[in-house]
């Protein structure tokens, strides 16, 4: 299984201006969130502030991430990476470089 990191904001634009609607949209992505958690692809899910965070999922494909985030666009922009093992990215990057140095 791959991991990916979803670092994820708040688009303030998309959100309504009344406090009963921000409310609402509050208690919608919290429980999308809640969901998403026990459902198991989604890992971690954490602040960074009152607006931001990041999701950490483990599954097949950004695909998969991709489908599982889209129902909180537009509320909120996400940027999905893919995370690489330590010690997968240490010899590719050692590989690659011992390849450049041989030549």
């Amino acid at each position: 299984m791959a991991k990916y990191l979803v670092l994820w904001k708040a688009n303030a634009a998309a959100w309504p201006s009344d406090p009963k609607g921000v409310l609402a949209m509050w208690q919608a992505a919290t429980g999308g969130g809640d969901h998403l958690l026990s459902a198991g692809a989604l890992k971690e899910l954490a602040w960074l502030s009152a607006d931001e965070g990041f999701a950490i999922f483990e599954t097949e494909s950004k695909a998969a991430v991709m489908g599982m985030i889209q129902p909180f666009f537009p509320h909120f922009s996400q940027d999905i990476r893919e995370i690489v093992p330590w010690e997968n990215g240490k010899q590719a990057i050692l590989a690659s470089a011992r390849q450049a140095a041989s030549r």
